[in-house]
């Protein structure tokens, strides 16, 4: 006891010293107290936050919050124990005190955007609408907490009323909005975006004009990113998709169907009217008899004249286009309850475009491939047994076969040919 009060009575007669030891035991009291809190809140958290629900909640969600508020304790503890020290300097006293309410109001920060993070990872994992993203709403919670923070921090700093401050922000407000206004728009964007649901999670959307065609992965306050199909990223801005033209393919993926409207040009030439001579292998393709009994109204195809078919202008193309529609209606892959037809639409130099409209009843990209590659390879191969050409521009074996047939009927004798 003796010994103490020598030494207490050695610490007074030197204040510089007693200083320094008092800024000693404040640092490792707020150390002290840090270590503590860290090792010994994670069961408080787990009790106040997570009480009715405790077997949910991953560990890692209790670890992030007591390390937040185990930030809080020593702060609190030196600004108190801060209070008992009488032989501190008052300037020094007022600039720990400073420091102190600085990091308070920064570690709040902190903990409100911890809480924020957690409640966006909660919402995602037990929503029910997994492609719904409330991540442009935690970024404007966030962007809130860090101005009001930063309002209190000048507060503290120039010792007045944060109303002071606030009302002095209504001079550079115009300099904000100007510094600002690229956040601006894309809160408002990411507002409409979000509560429109016409963007969410996983929708497959194609930009022409940024040449884009990918998946939705992240729609943030700021950007919203693609992942393409050759799986590269793209990120465009969230108010880009307010002023720019862009398909979202999701309502088609819902509907259950695809469509399919693709055309193949015949050639005008080889278009003319039906004979009997031209029946013989148009009947014997299965599923021919249904549509022209039905063009011919019930009549026999085999005792019709041929200048029936002129008088009543049916032509090979006419039963070619019935026939299709009835080859479609047939495919298990096409949806019997949506459109199909079969249309020619307006002649071109390049022939009369046979146009395909119909929708496939899978939407994944690979069956809707093969099943609109199977319907053009087949008219492509049955075209002929109607008497009709496809057209398409002369290739090199065309040209080598005039020059063949130029070069016999050169080469035959004077007469022949």
């Amino acid at each position: 006891m003796a010994y103490l009060n020598s030494l207490l009575t050695f610490i007074e007669g030197r204040p510089a010293l007693a200083i320094v030891l008092n800024i000693i035991l404040l640092i490792v009291s707020g150390m002290f107290a840090h270590l503590m809190c860290k090792f010994l809140l994670i069961k408080v958290v787990r009790k106040v936050f997570f009480a009715s629900h405790k077997k949910d909640v991953p560990l890692e969600k209790d670890r992030r919050i007591a390390e937040k508020l185990s930030n809080f304790v020593p702060v609190l503890t030196v600004y108190y124990l801060l209070q008992f020290m009488e032989n501190m300097p008052a300037s020094l006293v007022t600039a720990i005190n400073t420091m102190c309410g600085i990091l308070f109001f920064i570690f709040l920060s902190v903990f409100f955007n911890e809480m924020l993070d957690i409640v966006n990872s909660s919402y995602l994992r037990k929503t029910k609408r997994k492609n719904h993203s409330i991540k442009g709403y935690i970024q404007i919670g966030k962007i809130l907490i860090h101005v009001i923070a930063a309002i209190m921090i000048l507060a503290v700093m120039s010792n007045k009323s944060p109303a002071i401050i606030i009302s002095s922000l209504g001079a550079v407000a115009a300099v904000l909005m100007l510094v600002f206004q690229h956040t601006l728009l894309s809160l408002v964007a990411n507002v409409q975006v979000s509560s429109n649901d016409v963007l969410q999670l996983g929708d497959w959307i194609e930009m022409p004009d940024k040449n884009l065609s990918g998946e939705v992965t992240d729609i943030a306050l700021h950007t919203i990113t693609i992942r393409n199909w050759d799986n590269t990223i793209s990120r465009i801005p969230t108010k880009n998709f307010l002023t720019e033209t862009y398909t979202n393919w999701q309502a088609m993926f819902s509907s259950g169907a695809r469509r399919i409207m693709r055309s193949t040009n015949i050639d005008q030439h080889s278009v003319t009217f039906l004979s009997q001579e031209m029946l013989a292998p148009m009947l014997a393709i299965r599923g021919v008899s249904e549509p022209l009994s039905k063009l011919l109204d019930g009549r026999d195809p085999m005792g019709v004249a041929d200048s029936w078919f002129i008088d009543n202008g049916l032509t090979n193309l006419t039963l070619f286009r019935h026939y299709l529609m009835a080859y479609l209606a047939e495919r298990q892959d096409i949806v019997k309850e949506m459109y199909i037809v079969v249309r020619t639409l307006k002649p071109s130099p390049a022939g009369i475009p046979l146009e395909i409209y119909c929708f496939t009843s899978s939407t994944l990209w690979a069956d809707y491939e093969n099943t609109q590659s199977a319907i053009f390879e087949y008219i492509t191969a049955v075209a002929g047994q109607f008497s009709l050409r496809l057209y398409q521009y002369p290739a090199g074996h065309d040209f080598w076969r005039l020059s063949q047939q130029h070069a016999i009927e050169k080469s035959a004798p004077p007469g022949e040919g």
